[in-house]
């Protein structure tokens, strides 16, 4: 097909089947006439033939047809999307037959460079005559012109036609992967509109996308004969964005208002969270308002109050943990999923990379990053190196992550809400501890979960008897386990939701979470230095987010009291779940904030005074048995003041100078 018949051939299509849709693109400012492959291929065959091809001639054929049209009266750069399947290629299988061709590939935008200016020609003038000579710039280095006419191979450029560049590695998506292999990764070079500010939310690191552009070669080397491979490319769409960029059609919204009218409608979201898994009710509630999360609030001072709930799953094997975190990522469009041991304080946060396309030191976005204003799932989180685990305090709290490294200094966005699992210390709950003891993770993460939940496996002829009834029908009739609103729908609707209500705390919901916070603080104040802190300001806060969740989810503008009510109910759940220390139900906090319960603070305070007034402040080492007697009369039995005094010496805090004998250090 020649030149000219591209043109023509373009010009119609142009005025027959992109009129309209052209006269918008040109009346709402936009740079780019995206054409759709597939209404292109019914009324042009030949001319997409070509686009596949021979696509840098036909690209310039539509840009030449479109400066001919009268109702266009800008530039527009001619954008292909829609590509065939037989045209996306895996990035692994990209060949040199592939080259020169238009094709696609899909991927995850794993890391972009900042947009700079690039020398696409320049002008040069001769040193001795002054002839003026234009070259085109199609390597890293300027080239200037082998020798002018009069001999001389002396030039200075005296002119550049510069146009701004994006360099983008796209990885393939793990989840296309089989078995062990090592995610592939391509550089991509993006240029005029695709470089537009209003285009870089598409382009932004942990973005699922679908790319079309042209292969190309570079050497390695200036004498290498190996070749890098890279792409031009034509056009990016994403296909896995943040909930906020979820398109909604004007019909979504009609069928989302309606269901939010449904007084049941909190019920049905919750029968929607991973139906497949029987029971867990407590727990899917928690993973539904985790899903609408609170409201981001930023204060005039600069501070920020985070409004991602995060929420810990502690549980025994076997119990469906790692699928609800599954279908929790799988259900957020940015969900991304950490395992155990996999993981590492780089892959989680950040980490300083040397980019292959530009050679300079760029910042690589780990999973917490990557799944900025989505959530990422945390499996076997007690598999972790401690070290590893302490680089989440950042990302929890404060929603950031901060890099210092290779002489970059940089703080990214990490606004996610993290689902995380584990197993009890040894596997297994003892029954005779408590719960809090059995988790083996630091407290100062515990204490940044909003809601934390053991999952128990305990033996019981009634729940054995559904859960078994519930895996039989699994298996023979799968398509009943749907859930009450299908997850496509439930997505919108998350999005809609996140997008279009901030709701403010009403007086009656703020007058009841009040009173909860300063009753339940109330509990533990009656006994002078025996008093115990049941809950601290970071689970009032953690109310008020899961009373605003729940009030999103209503699609409501105000945080009404059964909102509250629903926020107290799952946080009393889940605190005496994990935090009950006595017989009377009362939960004290400290437990896991500290790791220590207010009454074993209290005793090993007693004992340290008991060893100091025997010794007379002197600090000399009295009889055990002194202390023993002592303590008895304050309550603390033989057995526990043993207990206490081995853990004291085991810390540094008293010694044992002779057999029987203690004293303070």
């Amino acid at each position: 097909m020649e030149y000219s018949d591209k043109t023509s051939a373009f010009e119609q299509f142009f005025r027959e089947a992109m009129k309209e849709e052209l006269g918008r693109i040109v009346s709402e400012g936009e740079k780019a006439a995206v054409i759709d492959f597939n209404e292109l291929e019914k009324q042009q065959p030949e001319l997409a033939e070509s686009f596949l091809d021979e696509p840098e001639e036909t690209l310039d054929a539509a840009e030449d047809s479109l400066e001919k049209l009268s109702f266009v009266d800008k530039d527009l750069n001619p954008r292909i999307t829609d590509l065939p399947e037989s045209e996306h290629v895996a990035i692994r299988n990209l060949r040199s037959d592939h080259l020169g061709r238009m094709i696609g590939i899909r991927g995850i935008v794993k890391r972009a460079s900042e947009v700079r200016p690039e020398v696409v020609s320049a002008t040069f003038e001769c040193t001795n005559c002054g002839d003026m000579y234009e070259k085109e710039q199609d390597s890293a280095k300027l080239k200037s012109p082998y020798k002018c006419d009069c001999g001389n191979r002396n030039f200075e450029a005296v002119d550049k036609t510069m146009e701004d560049v994006q360099a983008v590695t796209i990885e393939e998506d793990p989840q296309q992967i089989k078995g062990s292999e090592q995610p592939r990764k391509i550089g991509v070079y993006l240029r005029k509109d695709l470089v537009d500010p209003d285009f870089q939310s598409r382009i932004m690191p942990g973005n699922k996308v679908i790319l079309s552009g042209i292969l190309r070669e570079k050497p390695k080397s200036k004498s290498s004969k190996r070749y890098d491979l890279y792409m031009e490319g034509n056009y990016l769409e994403p296909i896995q964005r943040e909930f906020e960029q979820i398109k909604i059609k004007p019909e979504d919204k009609e069928e989302i208002q309606d269901l939010s009218d449904e007084e049941d409608i909190f019920d049905r979201i919750v029968d929607s969270i991973a139906p497949s898994i029987y029971g867990h009710r407590e727990l899917k509630k928690a993973i539904a308002l985790q899903m609408f999360s609170g409201v981001q609030k930023s204060r005039p001072d600069g501070t920020e109050t985070r409004g991602d709930i995060h929420v810990l799953l502690i549980g025994e094997p076997g119990t469906g943990k790692s699928q609800l975190l599954k279908f929790a990522g799988d259900l957020a469009p940015k969900g991304k999923y950490v395992a155990g041991k996999g993981a590492t304080a780089a892959g989680i946060t950040a980490t300083v990379v040397k980019d292959e396309i530009t050679g300079d030191y760029a910042l690589e976005a780990g999973a917490l990053v990557l799944a900025n204003k989505g959530l990422a799932t945390v499996d076997e989180i007690d598999k972790m190196e401690a070290e590893d685990r302490s680089s989440m305090h950042e990302a929890m709290e404060q929603g950031t992550i901060t890099v210092s490294k290779a002489n970059i200094q940089a703080t990214l966005q990490c606004r996610t809400s993290i689902l995380a699992a584990g197993n009890p210390k040894f596997g297994r709950f003892d029954p005779y501890q408590p719960v809090s003891e059995q988790i083996n993770l630091s407290d100062t993460l515990l204490s940044r979960f909003d809601l934390l939940f053991p999952v128990k496996d305990e033996p019981s002829k009634s729940k054995d008897e559904k859960l078994s009834d519930h895996i039989m029908s699994m298996h023979t009739d799968p398509e009943d386990h749907s859930g009450s609103i299908e997850t496509e729908k439930l997505r919108k609707y998350i999005a809609y939701a996140k997008k279009n209500v901030r709701p403010d705390l009403t007086e009656e919901a703020q007058k009841k979470i009040k009173d909860f916070y300063v009753d339940t603080r109330m509990q533990g104040s009656s006994d002078g230095e025996q008093s115990k802190v049941p809950i601290t300001a970071r689970q009032l806060e953690a109310l008020i987010r899961l009373s605003e969740a729940s009030a999103r989810l209503r699609l409501s503008d105000k945080v009404e009291e059964k909102d509250a009510q629903r926020a107290i109910d799952l946080l009393t759940h889940s605190l005496k779940e994990i935090g009950v220390v006595d017989e009377s139900g009362e939960f004290d906090i400290d437990k896991l904030e500290t790791g220590m319960s207010s009454e074993s603070r209290n005793n090993i305070q007693v004992i340290m005074n008991l060893v100091k007034e025997l010794s007379g402040g002197s600090g000399e080492a009295v009889p055990i048995e002194d202390v023993y007697a002592q303590a008895e009369e304050e309550g603390i039995g033989e057995e526990k003041a043993e207990e206490i005094i081995d853990k004291l010496k085991r810390e540094g805090e008293i010694y044992e100078p002779k057999n029987g004998h203690i004293g303070t250090i």
